[in-house]
């Protein structure tokens, strides 16, 4: 059994985290307004999904995970 060491801080997070981990904020803050404030589930959710889904839009279509060195982005 052979261990290997990274070479990777544990302290920086990378943009596709982020990106995940934003996602489902909205949509705890909708349960969240829905049982505190009395607003209809359904419509909290719909609202609280518009936020969610943009952020998911940003991770998939704009600034999508790439591998190594290839970038998406025009580097100019």
């Amino acid at each position: 059994m052979e261990a290997t060491i990274s070479d990777t801080r544990l302290d920086r997070v990378s943009e596709p985290d982020l990106v995940l981990s934003v996602i489902p904020g909205p949509l705890i803050v909708a349960v969240v307004i829905w049982f505190f404030v009395g607003v209809p589930l359904t419509l909290a959710l719909a609202v609280g999904s518009l936020p969610a889904s943009a952020a998911m839009g940003y991770a998939l279509f704009y600034s999508p995970p790439v591998d190594g060195e290839t970038s998406s982005k025009c580097e100019r």
